[in-house]
């Protein structure tokens, strides 16, 4: 386990718990299809000066780019209704991971879209994730935007694999992480493509407290069991010390805890923090406006009117 003082770790156990709430939250996902729309509006202005190419940009969006957006939209109506959170993170990552392909995935390249004056006045750049330049303008925001969906993926526990980098493995091998702990959610961009992984890693001047930790055993799950209550749990040591809150949907399977700075993976005793009820009632949490902070409106000299 990481070594923290007591301040330490409270502060590190209420960024995670806001972090979470942020990474699986409504205004924080729209606001990344948001990104992905606006790339969409810019295509379609740009297909107004036509291009040696003209109809296959043309099929391209409508077959293909709109379609991807489609599914993100039906993942954000879904979660807006707060019913089912599993079907609306699914079919935002599968829209998301579509999208995103037709820009940076190897489709992308064989197409020879990262090579096409059209794509580049869009901001895709023939790139790789060790480019700090990894893309720019509206191409820049759909990196965002798959980029949000991978931290939900990691959040959720929809199949995501990352990379540490913090060391190597005893063998030589890279270290990988599927879910977080306060060592994967804290570490540095592993390339310069990744600088803002993970997103949105920003808080609040006043940031709202993690709740205490859940003394009682009562309704614990241990590592292999189905989680029954959706919402944000809390790792417990047999030796009593507890690790960094994760979320969970309701069915998912409680996973074992990778060790701060190590490789093994611990059976633990999940105790629920917080349960995930956002959007039954039709409303947005207040929480949810510290996310993206309005700019403050500038005063107005005395000479302007």
């Amino acid at each position: 386990m990481m070594t923290m003082t007591p301040e330490q770790e409270q502060d590190a156990r209420a960024k995670a718990f806001y972090l979470l709430k942020k990474w699986t939250s409504f205004t924080f996902l729209d606001h990344a299809v948001g990104l992905y729309r606006d790339f969409l509006s810019a295509y379609a202005k740009q297909l107004d000066t036509p291009s040696s190419n003209q109809k296959e940009l043309e099929t391209a969006y409508v077959s293909n780019f709109l379609g991807a957006l489609v599914q993100m939209d039906q993942g954000i109506e879904t979660l807006r209704k707060g019913s089912d959170k599993r079907s609306a993170y699914d079919a935002l990552v599968a829209g998301t991971e579509r999208g995103s392909d037709l820009l940076f995935g190897r489709s992308a390249h064989e197409i020879g879209r990262t090579y096409d004056p059209f794509f580049h006045s869009l901001g895709v750049r023939d790139t790789n994730y060790t480019d700090s330049i990894y893309a720019t303008g509206f191409a820049e925001g759909v990196w965002i935007e798959e980029l949000s969906c991978l931290a939900l993926k990691c959040t959720a526990g929809l199949n995501f694999m990352g990379l540490l980098t913090h060391g190597k493995r005893a063998d030589g091998g890279s270290r990988i992480f599927e879910h977080w702990t306060y060592e994967s959610l804290f570490q540095n961009a592993r390339y310069p493509a990744w600088r803002y992984w993970p997103p949105g890693r920003s808080y609040p001047a006043e940031l709202p407290p993690c709740p205490p930790k859940n003394e009682s055993s009562e309704g614990e799950v241990y590592s292999d069991q189905e989680i029954s209550i959706e919402g944000i749990w809390e790792p417990w040591f047999p030796a009593g010390k507890v690790g960094c809150p994760n979320y969970f949907l309701k069915g998912s399977i409680a996973h074992m805890y990778l060790l701060e700075g190590t490789n093994d993976e611990h059976v633990v005793r999940w105790r629920l923090l917080w349960e995930d009820k956002r959007y039954q009632d039709g409303n947005l949490p207040a929480e949810e406006e510290t996310y993206f902070p309005k700019p403050r409106a500038q005063p107005k000299n005395r000479n302007e009117q």
